[in-house]
């Protein structure tokens, strides 16, 4: 195995802000042990597809979340070429992004 793709599609209790989402992806890789190299960024969409989408590059891979201000989705891909704890990750979004329902893979690289 050369990695992990954890994929996250949800809801939220509360249109995500980008200051949230900054937060968010600036805690999660030391969380999971990596290390920041470029990011995050983050910028709001559309006015015909409202939402927020981030992302910050780190050693390993890279961590993407676009939310989407009509019905309150949330897609995440924490992509890493390294391993990390599955059920660490999940919780600390649940709790951080208020996600209220979701489905989740965990893929096996490699």
């Amino acid at each position: 195995m050369i990695g992990l793709h954890l994929i996250i599609d949800g809801v939220v209790s509360n249109r995500v802000e980008e200051k949230d989402l900054e937060k968010v992806l600036s805690e999660l890789p030391a969380i999971i042990d990596m290390r920041t190299l470029a990011g995050p960024l983050t910028v709001r969409g559309l006015p015909e597809n409202p939402g927020v989408t981030g992302f910050v590059i780190v050693d390993k891979s890279h961590i993407a979340i676009h939310t989407f201000d009509e019905g309150n989705k949330i897609s995440i891909d924490v992509f890493s070429c390294k391993t990390f704890k599955e059920r660490e990750v999940i919780e600390y979004l649940k709790d951080r992004l208020k996600i209220v329902s979701f489905h989740s893979k965990l893929l096996k690289r490699g």
